[in-house]
């Protein structure tokens, strides 16, 4: 069996973030394959946080790791003879050009190609401005993002030497649909492993309150959720309810004027078990998201049997089901009517028992999805 080198740098701090799905993909997969007692080895960077619990897994089991301040991975492969790099997360340039070993890697969606434009981007203080300025471009002049990001997935599904799976049903086609040559490439398909953590937990906070999570990240849309809420307060509604959202500090990160600042409490950036904690506390969920690969959030909720709300967008559907109720995510008068839906008694409490068995059926599959991609790793 070969060993494997495992580009962990994927899951180091990137520009989503010091936490984001991706790289906890990453380290779910790579916890597996030691517990599995495969071989493998790791590169990573010295320079960047690095999940001090990866870094004892390595520490513990002996496993050789390769910092990418000390030399480049190009490098790593050659001087000590590995034959297969795998990516958890995409990786784009010279990495995609490597032509010593082989490559294996997760392909987790086409969100350069999806996404759209989205005006409320300027919104959002806290967005850089260069980010805003590519977008903008990308509003202006459509052809030249939607040009670049097709060059992109096209070098992906041409490189014979790269071979990937997708995280969703949803990826799979949308690969096929924009790139019809790609269903040579018999790409498959293993849903991202669970991050739900199988701690036992009890009710810390009694306060009844919506969830909302990733307000950093424009296309997560949480700013739509917020004036949603905003205007239900203003209009009466929900009197015994607050609001919490996770991944930013300040009211004022936001331009919109919020009326009802006490309603709503805004955090930062949250550890895992600080925000199992929120999901496991929450009256309901809401994800009111543009774009998702696979989408972990809703089911971090369901874990609990908290009643989620989201968009109907991308993949949310074939991950959620029926278990949740949908709204349009640029419709702020939609995202109203969902929560207030969700607010009734006998809807809370059918949704709630939806979340459960929806959790359960899905779980399963990921556990099998992420032994058969690390066999597909190891094939």
């Amino acid at each position: 069996m070969k060993k494997i080198l495992f580009y962990l740098e994927c899951t180091q701090p990137g520009k989503t973030g010091k936490r984001h799905g991706g790289g906890r993909y990453g380290e779910i997969v790579f916890k597996r394959i030691v517990e599995k007692g495969f071989p493998v080895a790791a590169f990573y960077n010295s320079g960047k946080w690095f999940n001090p619990e990866i870094s004892k897994l390595i520490e513990d089991n002996n496993i050789d790791f390769y910092d990418a301040q000390k030399a480049p991975l190009e490098k790593v492969i050659m001087q000590n003879g590995f034959e297969r790099v795998y990516y958890p997360m995409e990786v784009y340039g010279r990495l995609m050009q490597i032509d010593c070993c082989e490559l294996y890697g997760t392909v987790h969606g086409l969100r350069a190609m999806e996404l759209k434009f989205d005006p409320f981007i300027f919104r959002y203080k806290r967005i850089r401005w260069k980010e805003k300025f590519v977008f903008l471009t990308k509003f202006l002049f459509p052809g030249i993002g939607y040009k670049h990001a097709r060059e992109h997935y096209r070098q992906i599904i041409e490189n014979e030497n790269f071979h990937f799976a997708m995280v969703s049903n949803h990826s799979c086609y949308m690969m096929h649909s924009f790139f019809p040559n790609s269903k040579q490439r018999k790409i498959p398909c293993f849903y991202s492993p669970s991050t739900s953590s199988e701690k036992e937990l009890s009710t810390r906070c009694t306060e009844k309150y919506f969830l909302m999570v990733s307000a950093n990240r424009w296309e997560k849309n949480v700013l739509r959720g917020i004036m949603a809420f905003d205007r239900l307060f203003s209009m009466g509604y929900l009197q015994d309810c607050r609001v919490k959202i996770t991944g930013v500090e300040k009211a004022e990160a936001f331009f919109y004027k919020i009326q009802n600042k006490d309603r709503f409490g805004f955090y930062g950036y949250v550890d895992d078990s600080e925000l199992e904690q929120l999901y496991h506390d929450a009256y309901a969920f809401v994800y009111p998201t543009q774009n998702e690969g696979f989408g972990y959030p809703p089911l971090e909720a369901m874990h609990y049997g908290v009643p989620v709300i989201t968009s109907s967008h991308t993949s949310v559907p074939e991950v959620c089901g029926d278990a949740v109720l949908y709204f349009n995510p640029y419709s702020i008068e939609e995202i109203m009517a969902r929560i207030l839906a969700i607010s009734e008694p006998k809807n809370h409490a059918e949704y709630s028992q939806r979340a459960k068995q929806r959790f359960e059926l899905i779980t399963a599959r990921q556990r099998e999805d992420l032994d058969n991609l690390i066999n597909f790793i190891y094939e």
